[in-house]
């Protein structure tokens, strides 16, 4: 029996030096790669994240990040610029600690968490975590310094932990000389990766909160002084000011956005942590101390707002240690803006650093502002506006930065949803054998245009089709509505020819054009607009009825209520309680001309919603105002369509031109009747153009549109089986433009067949061609 028990007390011990030698692999030093071999180049790397910045003291400045994003393998990258961020030298620095296998366990180490930081005595910091894993409970604070970072060979010191947790805020220089750092032992729900025991190092959970190390001997020891738990954290984050009475104020992120917490004796005690009143997304913010004794806050959305996602980044300044800050600073509008990290220089100008769409885009950019750009400035005179190319009209009246990338990676990797399964590429293939088109028409010079292409089914069995057409670009007073027919499925077409909407072609009525074709029953209902010399001129909105495919019509009737000025009606759907539903996009101008009659405002600020009739469309009742930014003079086309799952919520996806090349949605939980006040965002690209879905049944939905966020090709089809989770069906319809790769395709829509076999539609290909296109459908899962 001796020899059992010393045979398993010998193999406990061996199991325990194995767990804790793995264990303690995060506690070694890495390699500082001051050296940066091809491997790290741009063109192979498949994200980045934003780490932060800082200046020297001659003024070079140093940015780092890490260089393949958000990622459990993750590494820093460190570069310069000598002229005050107008350009970025390739990476300098490379802390990647690395990866193996101890006794058949693999393992992964990573650097993931830190920032850079110049000292009053002008030496330069870079902190950063390491860890086994993406969080192997314990992680570990490190350092490594350059005491000369302005030489022309800059000579860092070898790594030194120094604490566990990690830090990703800059210390505060308190008043009386301490330094504060933030550091954050995170919450065991984190812990996870190859080779982390997630039962290790339960020792620390007493301090898994927003912990405060201090240092009174410039940087030689770092020690504990106290710390904060915020409920429901969300990685802490946390940074400190120190007020002008001496207390001290700590935010931190939070699942709900921001808390606080406040110390009177230097950090070493904390009150209970509150909700601030400063809300956000929960994501990291910057907030700092200025020369002028204000602070600045960079932040997602405006002060009193969380938006649903990354987007609307600003600066904010306070005069009275942030009980108020100003209306503040657009920085960038798009989608997918984060962790902003900034610093001043010495002659008053403001640096921001912060991260854009990390796995796709996976850009670092870089931002420079003073005070004084936070000053409201006159308008610029109106310009003329492109509907096929919106843009921007009345800029805000502030300042804004001009973007710099500081760096790019190449090699994106597509988000899981998005990504085709072979299973249904094959099909896919299968599938294309049948598709089948047509060209209706093809304009020619001075009357080429084709836009809004609206394709139905008309209750006689015959096909319609409604174009915008007329002159050579739109909006112009030119445009009309076209239309043209087939009687054998789209193989052959009338010619096109005007339709009479019931109005002149003169006046406030000269531009006119089509929006949706709504059939129900014998009942078809066409929507339109109309304009005097472009959308922002007398946009007004209508809508008429035949109860006999289009051989007769009725006079033309306002679109009710609000919407009968500024406003698209896009394509409608029928819900399963037989309820009629319309997205709607209507424009409501600036939030300081609202005293202005609708027509005189300035043509920004689109509101996306939902027209509901109970009746067969006789009535109709409004419901939604949904924002896809908070900027009020922002500007773009929405082109909304809707989808309404088993369940009965409704998904309302929205174009967002400009705002970082994805669709928006919104989602009704009660059946269409409340809506968001902003939109969230998809992970499916988009260049601005309009989308269209189409209802297979059950959580099967299709969507026409431009599957790349930077033009208009290729017109694709993508079919979703889980209701728009993911998307495993994908395939290219027409690759180009019959113009060539820079001629654009737009603006699908069309319906399904009753059988369900086709996905019969138009588009325009580059403004002057009309293409009606049959789609062969897959075979579609059973309803449930």
């Amino acid at each position: 029996m001796k020899p059992l028990l010393t045979a398993l007390c010998f193999a406990a011990t061996a199991a325990f030096a194995q767990d804790k030698a793995l264990l303690d692999l995060s506690l070694e030093p890495p390699v500082i790669n001051t050296q940066p071999g091809p491997e790290y180049d741009d063109q192979v790397r498949p994200g980045n994240m934003i780490i932060g910045m800082d200046r020297t003291p001659k003024g070079r400045l140093w940015a780092a990040w890490v260089g393949n994003g958000d990622s459990p393998n993750g590494f820093f990258m460190l570069a310069s610029s000598e002229d005050n961020g107008k350009s970025w030298s390739k990476p300098k620095v490379v802390i990647d600690p690395k990866d193996g296998e101890l006794n058949g366990v693999r393992y992964e180490r990573r650097a993931l968490v830190g920032n850079l930081w110049t000292d009053p005595l002008g030496r330069l910091w870079c902190f950063f975590d390491q860890s086994l894993g993406y969080f192997d409970g314990r992680c570990g604070d490190w350092f490594i310094r350059c005491d000369d970072p302005d030489a022309a060979e800059p000579k860092w010191t070898a790594p030194v932990r120094f604490a566990d947790g990690c830090t990703l805020n800059k210390p505060t220089v308190l008043s009386n000389g301490d330094w504060l750092l933030p550091v954050s032992l995170w919450t065991r729900d984190r812990m996870g990766g190859p080779g982390v025991d997630k039962e290790a190092h339960k020792d620390l959970d007493a301090i898994r909160m927003a912990n405060v190390f201090a240092s009174t001997d410039q940087g030689k020891t770092w020690t504990r002084r106290g710390g904060v738990t915020f409920p429901r954290t969300d990685f802490d984050e946390h940074m400190i000011v120190e007020r002008k009475d001496g207390s001290l104020w700590m935010l931190a992120r939070t699942k709900d956005g921001i808390s606080e917490s406040t110390s009177a004796d230097k950090g070493a005690t904390w009150s209970e942590p509150q909700p601030s009143t400063i809300q956000n997304c929960s994501a990291r913010f910057f907030i700092r101390r200025l020369a002028s004794g204000k602070l600045l806050l960079v932040k997602n959305g405006p002060i009193n707002v969380r938006l649903p996602r990354r987007s609307n980044m600003k600066a904010y300044l306070s005069e009275d240690d942030g009980k108020t800050w100003g209306k503040g600073l657009l920085i960038d509008d798009r989608s997918e803006v984060s962790y902003p990290d900034g610093i001043q220089d010495p002659d008053g100008t403001i640096h921001i650093l912060y991260d854009w769409n990390r796995h796709t885009d996976a850009e670092i950019l870089h931002v420079a502002f003073t005070e004084a750009d936070f000053a409201p400035r006159p308008l610029p005179p109106p310009t003329p506006m492109d509907h096929a190319k919106p843009r921007a009209t009345n800029a805000a009246p502030v300042f804004t930065p001009k973007k710099t990338v500081v760096n790019k990676a190449h090699s994106p990797k597509l988000p899981s949803s998005i990504r085709p399964d072979p299973k249904w590429t094959a099909q896919g293939l299968e599938d294309a054998k049948q598709d089948f088109k047509s060209i209706p028409y093809d304009g020619f010079t001075p009357n080429k245009m084709v836009c809004d292409t609206t394709l139905r089914e008309l209750p006689d069995g015959s096909w319609i089709l409604f174009i915008l057409a007329g002159g050579d670009t739109e909006p112009s007073p030119l445009n009309y509505t076209g239309v043209t027919r087939s009687t054998d499925k789209g193989k052959t077409w009338t010619p096109l020819a005007p339709f009479d909407v019931g109005f002149p072609r003169e006046g406030k009525t000269i531009g006119q054009g089509p929006t949706e074709l709504m059939i129900q029953g014998q009942c078809s209902t066409l929507f339109f607009s109309t304009h005097s010399k472009h959308w922002a001129n007398d946009w007004r909105s209508w809508y008429l009825t035949s109860d006999d495919s289009f051989n007769t019509w009725s006079k033309p009737i306002e679109v009710p209520g609000r919407l009968k000025n500024r406003t698209f009606i896009r394509k409608h759907i029928v819900c399963k309680d037989g309820r009629i539903m319309i997205p709607f996009q209507h424009y409501i101008g600036p939030d300081d001309e609202q005293k202005k009659e609708p027509l005189d405002r300035a043509f920004t600020n689109p509101r996306n919603g939902v027209l509901i009739s109970k009746d067969g469309g006789t009535t109709w009742t409004e419901h939604g105002n949904v924002r896809l930014t908070p900027n009020s003079r922002y500007f773009g086309w929405a082109e909304n369509d809707l989808f309404e799952h088993p369940d009965g919520r409704i998904t309302m996806v929205i174009r967002a031109d400009g705002l970082g090349g994805m669709l928006y949605k919104a989602e009704s939980k009660d059946g269409g009747l409340t809506w968001p006040e902003f939109a969230s965002i998809t992970q499916i690209p988009n260049p601005g153009s309009k989308t269209t879905l189409y209802n297979l049944g059950g959580d099967t939905v299709a969507i026409l549109h431009n599957p790349n966020s930077k033009h208009r090709s290729p017109m694709a089809l993508w079919i979703s089986f889980d209701g728009m989770k993911t998307w495993p069906y994908q395939r290219v319809l027409q690759q180009e433009s019959v113009d060539g790769p820079k001629g654009r395709m737009n603006y699908p829509d069309g319906f399904v067949s009753a059988d369900k076999q086709w996905l019969h539609f138009a588009f325009d290909d580059n403004r002057h061609r009309a293409v009606h296109y049959s789609a062969k459908l897959p075979p579609l899962p059973p309803l449930k």
